[in-house]
């Protein structure tokens, strides 16, 4: 697709949502990836020559042919843990078994070794999935127990029928939060929801409402974020933000709680022009709360924005201009363009990466790549964009970035092979003053086919995020490929959410 109708199709995302939430059929036939794909491909959009030109799609057609080089550096070296392990059965519905995607990680603030994952299980083409589970280590990420949240989806004991975004953080005390989007697809019901847990993660208590919508008002891309300063005016304080999709804007909000999760307050509107999604908030030091959102106006234009409250979320600054965004994406994948976002806990230092295509002073580059940029001020102003990723022959997509306990930065990032546009590698480069970056690290052994990845109506996906956490001493990654054999699909290759310490 055109640069300009991906970000079209990017815009009108949310608004089809709302359509199809408000107008699903009840009858949802049986899922089968290679039956979906043959069926639908004269409006799938995949590239000519990716997929057979008819009849129904062999298990062959969906692996990469071999690529000269690839998977070399594998030699001698371990596969990067991995997390998931299918806890949801199929079923024989629509939701594609065996699937993982959208990871996001948190770390416990009081304990290093504490990790909390969310990631979606059993995606559905049109969006959402089956359950959102979690995944809980208390080693530093060595072994993982997980289960699905209760109380979400039908299949977690939840009367909605499909559960989305997931988002978690920790609090003090190590009270862990997971934030949820939760929707019907044969019913206009949707809205925000957070679940804790007492125990860091592994046992949790009915999701709580944040913000019920309706059939004009569709809640999506929702975060939640914890006050951990213990000098903060607001310790304790839990954030969290979201959009809503109405008839013709896309308003940003923010709702919080006083009583660790308990109860949420009517929310407060920080933005309501044009549309607006993707939001991060962040706690910096003193309690200050941070927004980093993409905007999108009426003429198309992308824009990524800054708001900051400093009175616990009860009031927020009009929106400071970060950075103007333009991205191509890569052909037949969903790939996550939306902004990331962290602080440095000690400085204050805020930090914004994203895929673009276009560099200052550079003109159009081709490929997309991360861009990074800074603010010393408070999010109020911001350096020029830098380009960080490794090689400009590449796509780099699906962008994360963390502060450890020494001040350094990194960056996680997918990126594709210029040769063969499936074989997907992630990679982190670091820095040790958030200015100069290091070269580029591949973090998984071997390569991975991203056409094993879950399928949706916009291309393989493997999220429109990936989990990074600074650690006191480095860093740990949460991200999702294709490494590990189907145990139901005659052996070929399926998406879990794998985790790898970075020093």
């Amino acid at each position: 697709m055109a640069p300009w109708g991906r970000r079209t199709a990017f815009v009108l995302v949310v608004l089809t949502a709302l359509i199809v939430a408000a107008s699903g059929s009840s009858d949802e036939p049986t899922f089968s990836r290679s039956r979906w794909i043959a069926e639908r491909r004269d409006f799938y959009k995949f590239s000519d020559g990716v997929l057979p030109a008819e009849g129904p799609v062999p298990a062959s057609a969906l692996r990469a042919p071999a690529v000269s080089g690839i998977g070399g550096e594998a030699k001698g070296k371990k596969t990067p843990g991995r997390v998931s392990r299918d806890i949801v059965p199929p079923d024989g519905g629509p939701g594609q078994e065996e699937t993982e995607a959208e990871p996001y990680l948190a770390i416990d603030p009081g304990n290093d070794l504490r990790l909390l994952a969310g990631y979606q299980e059993g995606r559905f083409v049109d969006g959402g999935a089956r359950a959102l589970t979690w995944a809980f280590s208390k080693n530093g990420g060595r072994t993982w127990s997980e289960g699905a949240v209760p109380g979400l989806a039908q299949f977690s004991g939840g009367t909605f029928q499909r559960a989305s975004d997931p988002w978690v953080a920790y609090g003090p005390g190590g009270r862990a939060y997971y934030a949820s989007l939760l929707f019907n697809e044969t019913s206009p019901d949707n809205g925000v929801y957070v679940s804790t847990s007492e125990d860091g993660g592994r046992n949790w208590g009915p999701p709580v409402a944040v913000h019920k919508g309706d059939a004009n008002n569709f809640d999506d891309k929702e975060a939640v974020i914890v006050d951990t300063y213990e000098d903060s005016p607001f310790y304790g304080r839990v954030y969290v933000a979201w959009d809503t999709v109405g008839q013709a804007i896309e308003t940003l909000r923010v709702a919080r709680s006083e009583d660790g999760g308990q109860s949420f307050l009517p929310p407060v509107s920080v933005y309501a022009t044009d549309f607006n999604i993707g939001v991060i908030p962040l706690v910096g030091p003193g309690g200050v709360v941070h927004l980093i959102w993409l905007h999108i106006n009426l003429s198309n234009r992308l824009t990524i924005l800054a708001s900051r409250s400093e009175d616990g979320g009860v009031t927020w600054s009009p929106p400071a201009l970060v950075a103007s965004m333009f991205n191509t994406g890569v052909n037949d994948l969903r790939t996550g363009e939306l902004p990331a976002a962290a602080v440095d806990p000690h400085s204050g230092r805020l930090y914004v990466v994203w895929p673009d295509s276009f560099f200052d002073g550079g003109g159009f580059i081709g490929p997309d790549q991360i861009a990074l940029v800074r603010s010393d001020d408070g999010g109020r102003t911001w350096t020029a964009r830098q380009k960080i990723s490794g090689d400009e022959s590449f796509s780099a997509f699906t962008p994360a970035v963390a502060v450890d306990g020494k001040g350094r930065v990194a960056v996680a990032y997918y990126a594709n092979k210029s040769s063969n546009f499936f074989q997907i590698d992630h990679y982190t480069v670091i820095s040790g003053d958030g200015e100069t970056f290091g070269a580029a690290r591949r973090t998984n052994r071997p390569s991975f086919d991203a056409r094993f990845a879950a399928v949706t109506d916009r291309g393989f996906f493997l999220g429109d995020y990936q989990g990074l956490v600074g650690t006191r001493n480095g860093f740990q990654a949460l991200w999702v490929g294709t490494l590990e054999r189907s145990l139901v699909h005659n052996g070929e290759k399926q998406p879990d959410v794998f985790t790898t310490k970075i020093k």
